[in-house]
């Protein structure tokens, strides 16, 4: 892809893509499976996770998977980030049953690089350890990257 693509997809559909895609990545696949995809993006790999076809010029647009975790606080394995990610995924469905069409869906846009931060932050505590997870969805040049974060629980803080 050497044109600048640009992407616009509506939040709604973008919500549904990450929300499905973290469905299918982690409590649809078998647990070695969702296990080798952590120790991947553990590692910092952004890991190819499938593909959008534009519905009126059928380019194709890559989907990868993304983990920023600087932010997370204690022992970072597999079972406590499979909690946050569930955790997330129950605030996501909470979402949808109170607003089944999310046409309130809350999101905050990155006016530099167009990406969008769904603001449902999901709290998990783990041995004392706050941790909240969000997700984003972020245009490249070459995909488009559905990244999990963890962002400092003391913002949330009331």
């Amino acid at each position: 892809m050497t044109e600048k693509q640009s992407v616009n997809i509506d939040a709604r559909k973008l919500f549904n893509l990450g929300a499905n895609l973290l469905v299918a990545a982690f409590v649809r696949q078998k647990p070695e499976a969702a296990k080798t995809l952590f120790k991947d993006l553990k590692r910092g790999v952004r890991v190819s996770s499938g593909q959008l076809t534009a519905e009126n010029t059928g380019a194709v647009i890559p989907i990868k998977l993304e983990l920023e975790r600087s932010e997370y606080r204690g022992q970072f394995n597999f079972p406590n980030f499979d909690a946050s990610v569930r955790a997330l995924l129950q605030k996501f469905e909470t979402e949808v049953r109170k607003d089944k069409e999310l046409k309130d869906l809350r999101t905050l846009t990155n006016e530099a690089n167009g990406g969008i931060l769904f603001n449902l932050p999901s709290g998990v505590e783990i041995d004392g350890d706050i941790n909240v997870l969000m997700m984003s969805i972020e245009p490249f040049d070459d995909c488009l990257v559905v990244r999990l974060m963890f962002m400092d629980p003391a913002q949330f803080q009331t």
